[in-house]
Formats: C-alpha cells, sequence, structure tokens
C-alpha cells in the first residue's frame, strides 16, 4: 500500500511539475519541452535500459518535429533521422541478441514494407522534386530497416515488445500533456472550450488528434496487461486533447475500433457493454444531465463538426481534393506517379487547371497519396501490407494487452482514410503503427507458442517411467498365506 501510495504521489508531483514548467517557459520551447521530457523519462529509468532511452528519444524527436514550435522543428528535424539509425545499429549490434525465424506473414509484411521504401526511394529518378524524394524516400527505408531489426534481433519475446511499447506509450501521452500546459499558458486551451479546435503541441489539431488516438488504446494495453489504474492515467490528457481538437477522423476511427474489439470478443460482451450505455444514458437524462451537457457552447461546437457542411459538404471538402487527385493522377502519370513526397509541391502542376488547384497539396487520403505520388507501381505492395495487417485485425486474440493492441491497428488504418501519414516519415504516426502491427503479428498465436503460456515441459507430457533397481529380476507374487 505504501508503494502504491509514494506512487501516486511521484504522480501528481509530476503533472504538477510539467505543468508549471511549461508555462513558465513557454517563451523557450526548447527548455520546456526539454525539461518536461527529462522528468517524464526520469521517472522510469530505473527501469530502463539505453536502448530503450534511445527509443523516447527518438520519439521525442518525433514529436518535436511535429511541432508547432519553430525552434523544436528546426533542432528535431534531421536528428530524428540520426535517432533511428541509431537504433537500428544499437539494436545490431546486442551482444545478447538472438536470430529467431520469422513466419510467413511477417516475412510478408517486412518485404512489402522494404519494397515500398524501394519503390519510393528510386522514384527521385522520375520526380518532380528530386531531393525531396531521395531524402524522404532513405527516411523510409530507415522504417523499414527498424521494423526488420527489431523483429529480428530484439523482439523474440511478447514481453519485449510490450516493454519497448510502453516507452512509447510514455512518451505520447507526455506530448498531450505538454499540449494542455502549452494551451494553458496561451490561451488555446480557454479557447477551444467556446469556439475554436485545439492543437496544443502540434502544428495543427488533426496531427495532436492522430497522436491521442493510438495513445488511448496503448494505454488501454498496458492497464489490460497489470491491471493497475495508474496505467490509466497516461490516458487522460490524450482523451481531453483529442475531444478538443474535435477531430472527426480521430474520434471516429477510434470508437469504430473499439466496438471492432467488442463485436470480436463475443455477443454476450456486446449485450454487456450496450445495457450499460443504455442505462448510464437513462440516469443521465433522469438527472438532467443531459440537456446541461449540450447547451455547452464546446458541445455545440464538435455536434456542428459533424452537421455543417462546412465547404459544401460535411468531409470539409475531401471529397473535391480526392477527385482533383484521381484527376490530376490518371491524367498525366498513371503508371509511377509524381515521385514519393511530391504532394507538396504539386499545387504548381494543378493550378494549370482552376478546376484542381484547390487544397491538391494536401490529399487527406492516404491511398490516394500513394497513387499520387508513386502511381500503380505501388499497388502490389500496398496491398501485401494490408494484407498483412488484416490478419492482425481478424486473427490476433482480442484478450488482455491483445485487445488494446488490435484497437490500436484497426484504428490507425481507418484515420488514414481521411488523413495522409501512413508513410510519413517525418511523423509520429507511421512509426508507432507499424511497430505495432509488426510486434502482434510476430506473436499470433498460431504462428509459434504463445510467450504469456508457459509451454508444459517433456517431462510433464512424458511422465517418468520408475523402473527396479538396477540387476533386479522380475519380481514374483508373494504367496498367500492362509
Amino acid at each position: 500500500m505504501g508503494n502504491r501510495v509514494g506512487q501516486l504521489c511521484l504522480i501528481v508531483g509530476a503533472v504538477v511539475v510539467v505543468v508549471a514548467t511549461t508555462v513558465a517557459s513557454i517563451n523557450v520551447p526548447l527548455v520546456a519541452v526539454g525539461a518536461v521530457a527529462l522528468l517524464l523519462l526520469a521517472l522510469f529509468a530505473q527501469r530502463m535500459e539505453g536502448w530503450r532511452w534511445l527509443l523516447a528519444l527518438t520519439m521525442a524527436l518525433l514529436v518535436g518535429a511535429s511541432s508547432k514550435l519553430p525552434a523544436l522543428t528546426e533542432a528535431s528535424f534531421y536528428p530524428r533521422y540520426a535517432a533511428v539509425a541509431a537504433l537500428i545499429v544499437w539494436a545490431l549490434h546486442t551482444p545478447e541478441r538472438t536470430v529467431t525465424r520469422i513466419d510467413p506473414w511477417t516475412r510478408l509484411l517486412l518485404g512489402a514494407l522494404w519494397a515500398m521504401g524501394g519503390l519510393a526511394t528510386l522514384s527521385f529518378t522520375w520526380s518532380v522534386v528530386p531531393l525531396e524524394t531521395l531524402q524522404r524516400g532513405v527516411a523510409l527505408l530507415l522504417l523499414a530497416a527498424l521494423v526488420h531489426v527489431l523483429i529480428r534481433f530484439r523482439w523474440s519475446d511478447r514481453a519485449t515488445v510490450l516493454a519497448d511499447l510502453r516507452v512509447v506509450y510514455l512518451v505520447l501521452s507526455g506530448s498531450a500533456l505538454i499540449s494542455l500546459g502549452i494551451g494553458l499558458a496561451d490561451g488555446t486551451l480557454v479557447a477551444a472550450l467556446s469556439y475554436a479546435r485545439f492543437e496544443g503541441l502540434y502544428n495543427n489539431p488533426n496531427m495532436l488528434s492522430i497522436v491521442c488516438a493510438l495513445t488511448i488504446p496503448l494505454g488501454w494495453t498496458f492497464y489490460r496487461r497489470s491491471r493497475r489504474w495508474v496505467e490509466l492515467l497516461g490516458m487522460a490528457p490524450a482523451a481531453v486533447c483529442l475531444l478538443l481538437s474535435q477531430s472527426r477522423t480521430g474520434l471516429i476511427a477510434l470508437l469504430v475500433g473499439a466496438l471492432w474489439v467488442v463485436l470480436r470478443q463475443g455477443l454476450s460482451r456486446v449485450v454487456r457493454l450496450t445495457a450499460g450505455l443504455a442505462a448510464g444514458l437513462l440516469v443521465a437524462y433522469l438527472v438532467n444531465l443531459l440537456p446541461v451537457l449540450f447547451a455547452n457552447p464546446w458541445m455545440r461546437q464538435l455536434e456542428l463538426r459533424f452537421t455543417d457542411p462546412t465547404g459544401g459538404d460535411l468531409s470539409n471538402g475531401r471529397t473535391e481534393m480526392w477527385q482533383a487527385t484521381i484527376d490530376l493522377w490518371w491524367q498525366n502519370r498513371p503508371a509511377l506517379g509524381f515521385g514519393y513526397a511530391s504532394r507538396t509541391h504539386l499545387i504548381t502542376l494543378a493550378s494549370i487547371d482552376e478546376s484542381l488547384g484547390t487544397g491538391v497539396s494536401v490529399v487527406h487520403n492516404s491511398y490516394l497519396q500513394l497513387l499520387l505520388e508513386l502511381g500503380l507501381a505501388a499497388v502490389a505492395p500496398l496491398a501485401l501490407l494490408l494484407l498483412a495487417v488484416g490478419r492482425v485485425a481478424l486473427r490476433a486474440p482480442v484478450r488482455r494487452a491483445d485487445s488494446g493492441l488490435v484497437w490500436l491497428v484497426v484504428t490507425g488504418l481507418l484515420i488514414q482514410i481521411t488523413e495522409s501519414a501512413i508513410f510519413g516519415t517525418g511523423q509520429t504516426y507511421p512509426y508507432v503503427f507499424w511497430l505495432v502491427t509488426a510486434g502482434v503479428l510476430r506473436h499470433l498465436p498460431g504462428h509459434r507458442a504463445d510467450p504469456d503460456r508457459a509451454a508444459p515441459s517433456p517431462s510433464a507430457a512424458h511422465p517418468p517411467r520408475v523402473h527396479g533397481p538396477v540387476g533386479a529380476g522380475p519380481r514374483r507374487p508373494a504367496p498367500v498365506l492362509p
């Protein structure tokens, strides 16, 4: 009991220091974010090996590169790639590394990732922005190499996978907490409660919502694994930030992902959950909580996000962007596209036709963006990747910690229908999504023995036979005495 109280006090104190440090150093973002990151990591320093410290630094740099703070973005831009490369080299030169066999489905995932990275890098030869394509293509190859090295050498057991992913969870939940501190300092948090969308530390609300939509299932994973309510604390700032961002994509994907897990858990779980929700709504109605809740300015703003056809339709012009993307791709370069990572430069090309000159630089659909950038050549590796991801969604168990991981994979897959980040190697999303997908696929129960279950020993399967003393002859039955 004393340990739990001490841990609670430590966490509460850390939260206070995080908010205070962020508010006090808002004009010096590197000091604020650096101090907060060191504080959060120091809480778990005794349990972390050196490689996980580097993993935490890498995730922090990826978060920083997606920040709205110019100083933090510039300081993180190139070091994030160096950190990914260092993770690969460190894992390759670990003395106690073990080379393990990989099942066919995991090999399929790795091969498709390498193929996508190779195609993206090769596309600099026909890209409209060769240097940008080459840089981003090499970064995608680094992502494929990181996943490969982890699967091949480090993630031979499931406990290591979860321990590494827990570090990712801590960094992402810390970024959500920092976002709330920054919003409190610059007034955007208060504005988000009435009329504006919240972006926190990140460069736009959609980026914040993507990160939070991944953080929440990760938190659920570690809560279900340990059954310690402390693990839920990291989910709280992420849930608040997701709601304040008012991102329809993040909210819908997260809810559909949770529904998928519940449906896979069986009809009885669906019935219990439905009954619980109905009872909760009934109680809220009886105590007059629902009218108060829906009268809130923030709730009205969120409702308008789902009902007000801004920009001509509820998609905020996304459907027009998709049609313009298809036209631009099909009418110009259907086979090979314009080159990987060239989408931000295509607005100049699209302006040739005024009907295509609105928002083509932001596709808001990862799958259409691949067609635009890599053409039909990207269809085969993308289909193989989606096939591997689909196997995780359909075949991975949904009990205990696995439920949160499947939730994350399904949520991440749905987010990419209206966002363009599935191979955005400068962002946090692809690293988290592909690492989780590979980790789950690597340890599917059908592939090899489930590490959570202790395999019966040979001695237990075949009880030892008891033999008589060496050299003793066959025993004769004893005579029956009258």
